[in-house]
């Protein structure tokens, strides 16, 4: 029998198989195109847009930065150093000289939302909240001060960015937030990062479903290669200084700046951009908790701040 005719004999039989799964993705794409929503929008052409970045001297900012400048947008850049940002700034023009626009920047500290240069920037297409920090530690064993660090700098601090740009954000803007797959599902000793995600997850998807059309998009990331974790901070307060190797194994961060730039464009809101381990563990959280929550404790019992191993 020839190959064709064996295709069509194989069609035949998974043909009645085929046809409930493909009417339900044919509905729910109808359906989804008749609810209104930031979804619904027109793509989303960063070319000439004004595009606010946090956290944008190093690691994913930077990243987002020079993919955003590429693709024609007018970039500004908040960071706390501001020699890194002025030297990003030059790279930017050297290396896109097809870009007119002039990128800037300016000193910002997360957790010092008040001293921000919005009076500086009239108008804004495109918020990126990017800037953070990470902890390693018990629960037990994390102070209260860790636990306030972490949210002023990952919840606080981009709640206060968003409510001060709001009102200058254009009606077909964006406003993104890099959040974590942390903040959907919670790894053990990492508790104030964790928590600071999910309350930043919380808070813009209440945001959200309070304007019909605003466009959130909300980055779930996983591993990120960018040295991140070895910023983090252990219970006394003290950078750790070591690198996680699953942090290693991450996604570069050029590669993660392409897939939300497309995201933007696309007008995603809820975007998991991590690995397929990480995927399945936030579709446990919902169908399966109880077999999620033990895996996370073996895990966690190979984690090298679990108490038996801080002491090896």
């Amino acid at each position: 029998m020839s190959f064709p005719a064996k295709f069509h004999d194989a069609l035949k039989e998974w043909a009645p198989a085929l046809v409930v799964p493909i009417s339900l993705y044919v509905a729910y794409k109808l359906l989804n195109r008749i609810i209104p929503g930031a979804h619904n929008l027109p793509k989303l052409d960063v070319k000439n847009k004004v595009v606010v970045i946090t956290g944008a001297s190093s690691g994913l900012g930077k990243s987002l930065a020079f993919e955003l400048y590429k693709r024609g947008a007018q970039v500004i850049l908040l960071a706390r150093s501001t020699e890194k940002l002025k030297e990003i700034c030059e790279e930017l023009k050297d290396t896109f000289p097809l870009n007119q626009h002039e990128p800037t920047y300016y000193y910002f500290d997360i957790t010092d939302p008040d001293q921000a240069p919005w009076a500086e920037i009239p108008r804004v297409d495109i918020l990126i909240n990017n800037a953070g920090m990470a902890n390693r530690g018990s629960c037990a064993d994390t102070t209260m001060a860790i636990h306030r660090q972490a949210m002023e700098t990952n919840y606080f601090g981009h709640v206060a960015v968003t409510n001060s740009v709001l009102p200058k954000l254009s009606p077909d803007g964006c406003i993104v937030v890099t959040s974590s797959v942390q903040g959907k599902v919670a790894i053990p000793y990492r508790g104030s990062y964790g928590a600071s995600k999910h309350a930043l997850q919380g808070y813009f998807d209440c945001l959200r479903a309070e304007h019909k059309n605003l466009h959130i998009l909300v980055v779930s990331a996983g591993y990120i290669n960018t040295g991140f974790g070895s910023r983090a901070i252990d219970p006394s307060g003290k950078v750790v200084g070591v690198e996680d190797e699953n942090q290693k194994k991450g996604y570069t961060p050029d590669h993660c700046a392409r897939l939300i730039a497309n995201a933007i464009r696309d007008r995603k809101t809820d975007y998991i951009m991590a690995h397929a381990d990480a995927r399945f563990a936030v579709f446990l959280k919902y169908f399966w908790p109880t077999l999620l929550n033990y895996a996370l404790y073996l895990r966690g019992t190979k984690d090298q701040w679990a108490p038996k191993n801080k002491n090896e």
